[in-house]
């Protein structure tokens, strides 16, 4: 098959195809002995139908469909042999078809354009990192001593106050009945901590020890306990204690308890360790934003075509979101993981696409050149990197099954956006290596990230 490739703009190609007429028949003829094994012609059985009848009688429906499908073939096989990035569809342009010649097929189709990185290694990069205060060790450590308090019975006071710790007894009933789960013997609890229903933690307050009181509430209707659900229940609530939360003291043998893990020696240890690790934590912080912003710098000195379709496509999913923002309720829910089976349609108004077209522009220039740079340092994620970042994911979320999330991913797209998103993220990491930074402790106030 003959290939040529003409230059319509930058980012259009126009592909000139010469198809033989010998293929042409030969895909003909074999859609012909397949349409005979399943039309019926009175006078012939099937299987039995002489190729002139059917040519006589399908010969335009079959001209047409054997046409279609072998131009559009041969466009997709001209495209990646000749090594095209096609962003969307080919469009035919013209087509050429006499009888018994070979057939001259004109199409176009947009493409990402060739491009060169130049001078990304000269880029100067100023890098903020956060100063680590006392204050934040400070909260670390408050962090571990609330973790290792412990409640203890009052002394010098009798009647509940809002933010007490109160061990209680307590019957529930609906219309004088009770009902599963509605009883429980020496719970402890906060007030003001939300752990009760709505509108108990008022009543209890100002009750006295040992006192004995009715408590009625109203359940909301959407509770998942239809049996209690929209009623009213009663608590006949015993007070048997209230309690205050009592801190350790700060000394080495708290700092010897507060984290195993970190083996923390003594309380000038335990600081020493935890700002070390927060002044880790916020230089990482700093190295993300540096990365931010050293892509955006590359995209700035190397500015590149972007096909318009793409462009287009790229608006309107920018306007998709930004109407998802404001209106969140209209995003109706198709369940976890699953991807749409359909796309609403969103209209890209004048105004939108003024507002969005430069930033949809620097985002595709900046996946096109990091996706470049990444094949030119040979940045790969391996499966194992994959399978740890799912792992990360499923610690966090708890209780998911990671092959069964990994699969789910892989159905809806999420798992090639992950990818994606590693790969870029170690070619940005290397490339910090080539640029020079300068390294400044600030004030977090004056960090500012996009």
């Amino acid at each position: 098959m003959k290939i040529e490739i003409e230059d319509l703009e930058p980012c259009k190609k126009k592909l000139t195809l010469v198809i033989p007429h010998d293929e042409y028949k030969q895909k003909a003829n074999n859609y012909y002995q397949k349409l005979g094994q399943k039309v019926k012609v009175p006078g012939f059985r099937t299987g039995k139908i002489p190729l002139s009848m059917l040519e006589k009688r399908f010969g335009p429906e079959v001209k047409k469909e054997v046409l279609t499908q072998l131009v559009s073939d041969r466009i997709a096989k001209a495209i990646q042999e000749k090594g095209l990035r096609a962003v969307g569809a080919p469009s035919l342009i013209e087509m050429e078809a006499e009888e018994g010649t070979d057939i001259t097929v004109l199409a176009s189709v947009e493409v990402v354009p060739d491009f060169e990185i130049k001078g990304y290694t000269g880029i100067e990069l100023d890098m903020k990192i956060a100063k680590v205060t006392d204050e934040e060790v400070n909260q670390v450590i408050k962090t571990y001593r609330d973790r290792q308090a412990k409640t203890v019975s009052l002394t010098d006071r009798t009647v509940v106050q809002d933010k007490d710790f109160i061990k209680i007894d307590y019957k529930a009933t609906v219309d004088g009945k009770p009902f599963k789960g509605g009883e429980a013997k020496d719970h402890l609890v906060q007030l003001g901590s939300k752990l009760l229903m709505e509108g108990m933690d008022e009543q209890l307050i100002g009750m006295n020890l040992n006192e004995e009181k009715d408590v009625v509430v109203d359940i909301p209707g959407e509770l998942e306990n239809k049996e209690i659900a929209g009623k009213k229940v009663t608590f006949q609530v015993t007070l048997k204690d209230i309690q205050k939360k009592k801190l350790p003291e700060l000394n080495d043998e708290f700092a010897r308890q507060a984290n195993p893990n970190r083996n923390y020696k003594s309380m000038d240890d335990m600081r020493q360790k935890i700002r070390k690790e927060l002044e880790g934590y916020e230089k990482k912080e700093g190295r993300k934003i540096a990365k931010k912003m050293l892509a955006h710098k590359i995209t700035k000195i190397n500015p590149i075509e972007i096909p318009p379709g793409l462009l287009q496509e790229q608006i309107k999913f920018m306007v998709k979101q930004a109407q998802k923002k404001e209106n969140p309720e209209a995003a109706h829910d198709h369940g976890q993981g699953e991807e749409h089976a359909h796309d609403h349609d969103v209209v890209v108004s004048e105004e939108d696409r003024k507002k969005y077209q430069d930033s949809a522009r620097k985002v595709l220039q900046e996946e096109f050149l990091m996706d470049r740079l990444a094949t030119e340092l040979n940045m790969n994620v391996d499966e194992n990197e994959i399978n740890a970042e799912i792992n990360n994911f499923v610690r966090l979320l708890g209780g998911e099954d990671a092959k069964k999330m990994k699969k789910e991913w892989a159905k809806n797209g999420t798992l090639t956006r992950l990818h994606n998103r590693m790969r870029r993220d170690k070619t940005l990491e290397s490339l910090l290596d080539k640029v020079t930074i300068k390294e400044e402790i600030v004030d977090r106030k004056e960090i500012i990230t996009d």
